[in-house]
C-alpha cells in the first residue's frame, strides 16, 4: 500500500457523509493498494484533509481530520491540482 500527498481543489461547495467541503484548495492523500478485480490490478482511494494545516508526511495527514472523497473525485466535484 502506497500513500502520497496531493493537492486538491473543490470546484464548488459540496458535502459528503455530513462533512461540508467549501469551494477551495486542500491537501489530500491518495492510497494505492493492489486489488485483483480493479482496473490495472490497483485501487485508489483519495482522502481530503479538513484541517488548514499543511503536511509533509502522508501518515500524519491521514491521522488529521480527513474524509474519503473518492466518490466526489469520480463525479468531478473535486480535482487534483
Amino acid at each position: 500500500m502506497a500513500k502520497h500527498l496531493i493537492n486538491l481543489e473543490a470546484l464548488g461547495d459540496c458535502e459528503i457523509r455530513g462533512h461540508a467541503i467549501p469551494q477551495g484548495t486542500y491537501q489530500g492523500v491518495t492510497i494505492d493498494r493492489p486489488v485483483v478485480k480493479a482496473e490495472g490490478g490497483r485501487a485508489q482511494a483519495v482522502f481530503l484533509c479538513l484541517t488548514a494545516d499543511k503536511y509533509v508526511d502522508a501518515g500524519k495527514a491521514l491521522n488529521a481530520s480527513s474524509v474519503n472523497v473518492t466518490d466526489l473525485m469520480q463525479r468531478g466535484l473535486i480535482v487534483e491540482i
